[in-house]
């Protein structure tokens, strides 16, 4: 076994010789070879991977075949570069063995490879763009075929070029559909494609590195990878908050930066307008024009984002292929923790006026800092919370909701401890390590905060501590859980030291107290709401390696209630309830809309044909809100633009279809169950 202690060490000496040996071959990033520092830091990286990771026996055995395609995946995520004659000259299944081993030339001729189709394509496409408008068809009836890691394989040249000139069609649709004239399109495609080129020169040494081992550690599960210096810079920054920017984790996905979260109380989540799964097309600094930033790194896009507090970041921001381009202004800003902590209000439910209060929870935080250095006052979930219910007490509620949709976890001593304000005493939460060692936790403190009845509110971005609490929840029938299928992360990660880099592997996973774990599955609430985001799209279960569902024993524990004997009742209520209710039914149509386009798996490359689906599909929507608005006895709309400058409904809770029906299903638990009320 080697030495822990000499392992950064050793990396960093020779790690540090290799980036000085090959920085000058990053401007021909086609004829870029593996050094041997990169040779050890392969071995040893795979070594200490099957070592230390929860997954490191027959489960990552069973997906070790699986990496070469793996990498193939993220060099080519939708099949539009590489060629069957191209793979067959590659023994796939010997790639594992070679990256264990420190032999990495076939894994770096593949990255060469793609890059050098990455620049025929970008070559096609200029050099298509040199004619102007009229070299483009976008007239004939021709479709684009949704491509994917699923897709086959192209079989030879002329079925590639076709590809990507229909392609580049499509791009092309996109920028008129966005009100740019044909020349501007023209223009803004010959920057975006010189570009990428110059980018596609200037691939660094650890770019490929990187790439390559990541594919490998994907094949444990998602939430593994090494993060090189520069990576790892940026991991620290998000963690500590130290740097301004605009609260979203960002991501690659094909040509574009994706959204795939934003941070509780960050200026993105409180400006409310950028949502997960958006994609920032463009980024531009105060008043300056926007950049395009299409197929850019997404380490540039973020430092474009990123910058001193106060200042403004305009994004060019699409939700879909052929959505609106929307432009959103946002002011640079720290997180604060006054901004992620936990909030109180009281909504009144009609009839009869009944009062219940809802506590919104983004994050589960602590100053760790003020409690180290023994402020009396230091601020946390739990703490704040306590205090919340104090007051909720007396304003006289009749129950209490806990939203936590949205909140992605955070400490997860706060999620045991803040459930540990609703019962006596007991466990909360198992985590279990490699080598099947299992490490409970819970609740000691007698004192309860609310014995009154509960209910929490999750969705899909719901998620890690979100899905403890909730789990426990449902455990111990301490209330209802309502919403849809939480994220399900139920794992945990930890860092080790790699010269300045860092590499993050999961080591544990978390459990519920009836031994049902939340990975993979997350928390299936005991009454449904549709869904915004697609659980194929956005979620655990939409990784391709996500480590799987399973169980470990019950522990011993007394539950509070058993809620399931009335949530046929209490469901039946509900559906009665949500066919008359103008603001949820618009909700469901708005659902059932969304997920119908996401399931296309062709589009057309006719321009007018993309107009008329576009302003179909507008028309729609705003029927839908419309029909929503008459029912309420509020002013139609001329267009869906209006909505977004229309101020009638206010940012009131009473217009949040989820939550009311969620505070209309607890008051219907009270009258079912009547003692639930009682002190």
């Amino acid at each position: 076994m080697r030495n822990q202690n000499l392992w950064p060490r050793f990396i960093g000496t020779n790690l540090l010789c290799a980036c000085l040996a090959t920085w000058s071959l990053s401007a021909q990033a086609l004829t870029l070879q593996p050094t041997g520092a990169e040779s050890q830091l392969s071995q040893l990286i795979t070594e200490e991977l099957g070592r230390r990771h929860l997954a490191s026996d027959s489960l990552f055995q069973t997906r070790r075949p699986l990496v070469g395609q793996l990498i193939l995946d993220t060099l080519d995520p939708s099949r539009s570069l590489l060629m069957q004659a191209d793979l067959a000259q590659i023994n796939i299944k010997a790639i594992p063995t070679q990256i264990e081993s420190g032999q990495l030339d076939t894994v770096y001729q593949i990255y060469r490879l793609v890059l050098t189709r990455s620049k025929e394509r970008l070559d096609q496409w200029l050099t298509s763009l040199q004619g102007g408008l009229s070299a483009l068809n976008l007239e004939d009836n021709e479709q684009l075929p949704a491509r994917s890691d699923q897709s086959e394989w192209l079989t030879n040249k002329l079925t590639q070029r076709t590809l990507w000139r229909q392609q580049l069609e499509s791009q092309a649709i996109s920028l008129l559909l966005a009100d740019r004239t044909p020349n501007d399109m023209i223009e803004a495609l010959i920057r975006r494609f010189k570009n990428q080129k110059n980018r596609l020169e200037q691939t660094r040494p650890d770019d490929i590195f990187s790439t390559v081992i990541n594919a490998y550690a994907k094949a444990y599960d998602p939430h593994t990878s090494y993060l090189p210096p520069a990576d790892s810079e940026t991991f620290n920054i998000n963690m500590s908050l130290s740097l301004q920017g605009i609260g979203a984790v960002l991501q690659t996905e094909d040509e574009f930066t994706k959204v795939v979260s934003l941070i509780s109380g960050g200026p993105a989540e409180l400006d409310g307008r950028l949502k997960p799964a958006d994609r920032i097309l463009g980024v531009g600094q105060d008043k300056e024009p926007i950049q395009d930033v299409v197929g850019w790194r997404l380490d540039e896009v973020v430092q474009l984002i990123r910058g001193s507090k106060g200042s403004q970041v305009r994004l060019e921001v699409q939700t879909g292929d052929d959505a609106q381009h929307r432009e959103i202004a946002l002011i640079r800003d720290r997180v604060q923790l006054e901004e992620q902590s936990a909030k109180s209000e009281i909504l009144t439910i009609e009839p009869g006026s009944r009062k219940l209060g809802v506590i919104t929870i983004p994050t589960f935080y602590s100053d760790f800092s003020a409690k180290q250095a023994g402020d009396p006052n230091y601020r946390s979930t739990t703490r704040d919370t306590k205090r919340l219910l104090e007051q909720l007490k007396k304003d006289g509620v009749s129950g209490v909701v806990i939203d936590l949709r949205n909140n992605g976890g955070g400490s997860l001593q706060e999620a045991y401890e803040l459930f540990g304000l609703f019962i006596r005493t007991g466990p909360v939460v198992q985590i279990q390590s490699a080598g099947g060692r299992t490490d409970v936790r819970g609740d000691r403190n007698p004192e309860i905060s609310w014995e009154g009845p509960m209910a929490v509110l999750v969705n899909r971005l719901s998620a890690s501590a979100s899905e403890i609490f909730a789990g426990a929840v449902q455990d111990y029938g301490r209330g209802l859980v309502i919403g849809s299928q939480t994220f399900g992360k139920g794992t945990v990660q930890a860092l080790l030291p790699v010269n300045n880099g860092q590499l993050k592997l999961t080591i544990a996973k978390f459990y519920r107290i009836s031994g049902l774990s939340t990975q993979h599955q997350g928390v299936i609430p005991d009454i449904q709401f549709p869904s915004i985001f697609d659980p194929n799209k956005i979620g655990e279960s939409a990784l391709e390696t996500a480590l799987p569902w399973d169980q470990i024993r019950s522990l011993r524990f007394v539950p509070f209630d058993n809620p399931a004997t009335r949530i046929e009742q209490l469901t039946n209520r509900h559906q009665t309830r949500i066919e008359s209710d103008p603001d949820f039914r618009a909700l469901l149509e708005r659902t059932k809309r969304a997920r119908k386009l996401s399931a296309t798996d062709k589009i057309s490359l006719n321009l007018q044909t993309r107009k008329q689906e576009r302003e179909a599909n507008n028309q729609i929507l705003l029927a839908i809100e419309n029909k929503r608005r008459v029912e309420l006895g509020l002013k139609s709309l001329e267009s869906l633009k209006e909505l977004e400058l229309d101020n009638t409904d206010g940012e009131e809770l009473t217009n949040d279809p989820s939550l009311m029906e969620s505070a209309r299903i607890l008051l219907d638990e009270v009258e079912i169950n009547p003692h639930l009320a009682e002190p």
